[in-house]
């Protein structure tokens, strides 16, 4: 990409949350100087809505006695509204869109709703803008056209869903033959620069059939952001924390400990387990408490796999929030199914005097150590899982006897100071 074509990106990544004010901006001001690309984007409209008045002026932010404001309003030559344009990239929807602006259109002649949107979310935007509609009981009939679009009932308004490439694409074509004004594809390849920087670091939805690609650097990234958000979620809801706990990768991906329930756990991507199962990258160790789900629904209910890593469940098809509650859900699931076996488990056994049950390791004579999965080791070459148990019960039986806590704090099964 030429240097010249990335100013716009530019000022996007100096000031983060305008994209949107700095892509709509941008569209204007080309509106405003070429004539060929307000023609190309009645083309674009008409290929979907027969018989609409084309456009001839634009403007921003042009707020409605109902309080709606979208990002461009489209006059025809009588001054009329006639199309509305929401620009979008990956940011939600508002409690407007899309009917509060459906609303807003002129019921007087064919009128358009148009969302903006990255072509990789046209395909989960669209029925997120449908199903908004339908739940305010409005049938819809689809229009045969190259365009995704639909009329709203038997009235003459109509949404439609555009790709920012296909506009822009349009736009550049028309732009070329308008030689008196030769800056103004400059000025398109721009706002496409400007696009793609806006889609470069998104967490878009991921398809059907799609892997879920964990190996990929930008979904590394995606799934980072998603295991730091469900964590803070949680934390704002009071059943996670993370005091004295920090992110602690592994071999096998991001990830970070946290308390859910005060039981401590480790939640991050473990392709590892994905490559095995293809259930989903984001895990949960519960090897630390497998103990308490031998014998019980437990296990079975987390779908425990290799006894104690819980599947976190990813959602296809969706967008982020879609995506992001989710996560939240399965975690607050196997927080909570981790929390009634240890209450179950710290009924029925005997429990230091913090609460933590103390489960029995066997030493024989020779020195050779039986834990309660029934698994065994000598000391000295124990496997991760059973060195943790062994600290814990060394830890919990010292803290019986003496009150010293300090070995459980380091474990993580006590929190320290503030």
């Amino acid at each position: 990409m030429p240097e010249s074509d990335t100013l716009l990106a530019y000022l996007v990544s100096r000031f983060p949350g305008n994209t949107e004010n700095i892509a709509t901006e941008a569209l204007r001001h080309i509106f405003d100087q070429s004539d060929a690309s307000i023609e190309a984007f009645n083309d674009v409209v008409q290929s979907g809505i027969r018989g609409i008045q084309p456009i001839q002026t634009v403007r921003t932010q042009v707020v409605h006695a109902d309080g709606t404001i979208p990002d461009l309003v489209g006059f025809d030559e009588n001054g009329k509204e006639r199309v509305l344009v929401e620009v979008k990239f990956w940011a939600e929807l508002t409690a407007h869109q899309p009917n509060g602006y459906l609303n807003r259109l002129p019921s007087d002649g064919p009128s358009v709703l148009v969302f903006l949107a990255p072509e990789d979310r046209v395909q989960s935007l669209w029925p997120q803008l449908r199903n908004r509609i339908s739940g305010k009981q409005m049938d819809l009939v689809d229009i045969d056209a190259e365009r995704k679009c639909v009329r709203v009932g038997d009235t003459q308004r109509h949404l439609m869903v555009v790709g920012w490439g296909s506009l822009l694409d349009s736009m550049a074509a028309r732009t070329r033959d308008e030689r008196s004004r030769p800056h103004i594809e400059a000025e398109i390849r721009q706002l496409r620069s400007l696009a793609k920087f806006a889609d470069a670091g998104a967490i878009k939805p991921i398809a059907n059939g799609e892997e879920f690609g964990a190996e990929s650097e930008v979904r590394k990234r995606q799934y980072k952001r998603l295991i730091d958000a469900a964590t803070e979620r949680g934390i704002r809801q009071e059943w996670v924390n993370r005091r004295g706990l920090r992110a602690t990768p592994r071999s096998y991906g991001y990830g970070r400990y946290i308390r859910l329930h005060e039981n401590m756990v480790w939640f991050g991507v473990n392709v590892n387990q994905f490559e095995r199962t293809g259930k989903t990258p984001l895990w949960v160790d519960c090897f630390r408490y497998s103990s308490l789900f031998k014998g019980t629904e437990f296990g079975e209910e987390l779908e425990l796999q290799d006894g104690g890593w819980a599947p976190v469940e990813l959602k296809r098809g969706v967008e982020y929030p879609e995506m992001l509650d989710a996560v939240v859900d399965s975690l607050k699931h196997i927080a909570d199914v981790v929390y009634e076996a240890r209450n179950l488990s710290s009924r029925d056994q005997q429990n230091s005097s913090h609460g933590e049950p103390l489960t029995p390791i066997i030493e024989s004579p020779d020195g050779l150590l039986t834990f309660p999965d029934g698994t065994t080791g000598y000391r000295g070459s124990l496997t991760d899982k059973q060195q943790f148990l062994l600290d814990v019960f060394t830890a919990s039986t010292l803290f019986g006897q003496t009150g010293d806590d300090s070995e459980l704090i380091r474990l993580g099964i006590l929190p320290g100071p503030e």
